[in-house]
């Protein structure tokens, strides 16, 4: 199979991961907003899960095929991806078209904190090379954790105003189909052209993997940064790095025990890591367009490192 073919597949792929995973964000958004769920609860949970569904799906499929660098590239990529790219491109959004900067509420700080453990564990339990079945499950049990938590923080808090009913479950269910169907086909083709061009899988997984992966919270995140809801844009952000290595990964190890190469032990999570706590401390200042430049050259960083 030629490589143009392989990229036409991964193109295809990623265009039926964002569109899957926009019918599924629209309409489990809707579906929050008839159920009376605060918006940065939706952004940080129903949204955040949404976008992260390519990354789960990808690193499943990955996992089954025996491609566990791929999808450990996808996880890790996708999280430098979320803040250096996306949330870096709604600041400018912010700052240019709404003339206005991004000030995140006390909620969006409280899950800053989950957030930046999840990396700090992510780095402490890839030292040594492998994450564990063990460690995936207590992954797991942590993000059920931090569910619960958020229930807690929020269920005092009563949305009164009544919504139509707008959700389409034949559309939710079609973009869960999407999702299924553009992973598989992003995997395969991704893995061909890494053979083609004798590239590692981790290379392209931190990559092109990631970036596409990622596509679904850009475009959730911008579109809601475009109206306005900075709940949504930045819970989106954090939800879903949150949900890329509690659940996602944990699911992953879960699975099968995840081997983490040397150089992103030494150079990728420290990066990560970095970006992290960049991000942790600007969204308690109203996080203007150089905050959002500095994330960018962040990002740019990763991709330098790379080459």
């Amino acid at each position: 199979m030629s490589i143009l073919i392989d990229f036409t597949l991964l193109c295809i792929g990623f265009y039926l991961l964002t569109k899957g995973a926009d019918y599924f964000i629209d309409n489990s958004a809707s579906f929050a907003e008839e159920k009376g769920i605060s918006p940065h609860v939706a952004g940080v949970t129903i949204v955040a899960f949404g976008t992260s569904l390519p990354e789960l799906l990808v690193s499943i499929i990955s996992s089954f095929q025996n491609y566990n660098d791929l999808a450990l590239g996808s996880i890790v990529g996708s999280n430098i991806s979320n803040i250096g790219l996306v949330l870096a491109v709604s600041t400018f959004i912010f700052y240019y078209a709404l003339n206005t900067n991004i000030v995140p509420d006390k909620d969006a700080n409280s899950d800053s904190y989950v957030m930046l453990l999840a990396v700090i564990l992510l780095l402490f339990f890839s030292t040594d090379n492998n994450i564990s079945s063990v460690e995936g499950f207590m992954f797991f049990v942590l993000y059920l954790l931090y569910i619960y938590w958020l229930y807690i923080r929020t269920k005092d808090i009563s949305v009164t105003e009544e919504m139509d009913e707008k959700t389409s479950f034949t559309l939710l269910l079609g973009g869960l189909v999407g999702l299924l169907l553009g992973a598989h086909i992003t995997v395969d083709s991704a893995v061909s052209i890494a053979d083609y061009v004798g590239v590692p899988e981790i290379v392209v997984g931190l990559t092109v993997v990631a970036v596409g992966t990622s596509l679904p919270e850009l475009a959730g995140t911008v579109s809601a940064a475009k109206m306005g809801h900075k709940e949504i844009a930045v819970g989106n952000v954090i939800g879903s790095n949150i949900a890329n290595i509690l659940l996602v990964m944990g699911v992953l190890a879960m699975i099968n025990p995840v081997t983490v190469e040397q150089f992103v032990v030494e150079r990728t999570l420290p990066l990560l890591i970095l970006l992290t706590m960049a991000t942790f401390f600007m969204i308690r200042i109203p996080l203007t367009r150089l905050g959002g430049s500095i994330l960018f050259t962040f990002f740019l960083l990763f991709i330098y490192q790379l080459i």
